[in-house]
């Protein structure tokens, strides 16, 4: 584009040019990966806390109950994390002594 197609269109100054290592490129990936990923956790440890908090606040105790379950679901996905226990066996364990069978998950 030369410069009186740029004043035309507005453009003030042309776009640098940006040279990036293969590597900066990776670690910028595996950043973004692992932020996404607590993200999508925290994201959807909202969602069980808002059923436990709007429809099952009469079985339990009001003060403190979705906090607590927050703190036990953390406890439990430190444990993943840590490699303590896989989603196998955490989906074995579910359908085996709660009869929950969850798909998709591993």
């Amino acid at each position: 584009m030369n410069r009186q197609e740029r004043r035309r269109l507005g453009i003030k100054r042309k776009d640098p040019m940006v040279s990036i290592k293969q590597s900066d490129i990776d670690r910028m990936k595996e950043e973004a990966t692992e932020k996404g990923c607590k993200m999508a956790f925290n994201l959807m440890m909202a969602v069980p806390a808002m059923v436990i908090h709007d429809k099952f606040g009469s079985l339990m105790k009001k003060e403190g109950r979705v906090e607590k379950f927050v703190d036990l679901c953390m406890e439990e996905y430190k444990y993943y994390e840590e490699g303590y226990v896989t989603l196998k066996e955490l989906a074995q364990i579910l359908k085996d002594e709660a009869g929950v069978e969850i798909k998709g998950w591993y």
